[in-house]
């Protein structure tokens, strides 16, 4: 295939691609793959256009080998920074073919999920905690205290009942997920939705 084939193919696709030669240069790349890269990347050697130790490192395993690969690269503007997840494979010719596939949200999808996971797990710890402290206590020093037992079993209901909130809060975001490509077939009470949830969140807002 000639250069010139190559750039026509490359800039076909809507990924952006570019195309290594075994001199290590890059001998193509359609205009994503500028845009991403700058304009002046066409020629000069991939390590100077990528300069991500990783990407490099995959490009020199694929121009000796035929086994494909997938690495992070990782680009921004400073201010927001976007993951691709980089599909390089060589070709019978000699030429390694790398793709970016934008895989920014995924990837902050994810990070968040982590956070979330880890704010529930310390949100229900801190009841569960109270209330094993609580039961302790009740079977111990405040088993014939009947005044301390009724404030004692007053707050492990309190310290229940957040549980409970959380675990519905999670079966809730369980379900939109669930839902999220579907749509709504009947009609929704707003207003019943917007006064519930300012219910739940009073106790958020009255701590802020």
């Amino acid at each position: 295939m000639t250069p010139a084939a190559l750039s026509a193919l490359i800039d076909a696709l809507p990924l952006p691609t570019l195309a290594i030669d075994a001199g290590e240069r890059i001998m193509a790349a359609n205009a994503a793959a500028l845009g991403l890269l700058g304009q002046g990347a066409v020629g000069r050697h991939y390590i100077t256009a990528l300069r991500q130790p990783a990407i490099a490192e995959a490009i020199a395993l694929c121009l000796g080998d035929h086994t494909a690969r997938v690495v992070a690269f990782l680009a921004g503007d400073g201010e927001t920074q976007l993951t691709y997840d980089t599909h390089l494979k060589r070709a019978s010719t000699g030429i390694v073919m790398v793709s970016f596939q934008d895989v920014t949200q995924l990837t902050q999808a994810g990070e968040m999920r982590r956070d979330f996971v880890a704010n529930v797990s310390h949100e229900l710890r801190t009841p569960l905690t109270s209330l094993m402290g609580f039961i302790e206590t009740l079977k111990g020093p405040a088993r014939d205290d009947a005044p301390a037992r009724d404030r004692f079993l007053e707050i492990m209901s309190t310290e229940a009942e957040r549980m409970n909130r959380l675990v519905g809060d999670l079966l809730s975001l369980s379900r939109v997920e669930s839902q999220e490509r579907q749509r709504p077939t009947q009609r929704i009470n707003l207003a019943g939705i917007i006064t519930t949830t300012i219910r739940n969140l009073n106790a958020l807002a009255d701590d802020a």
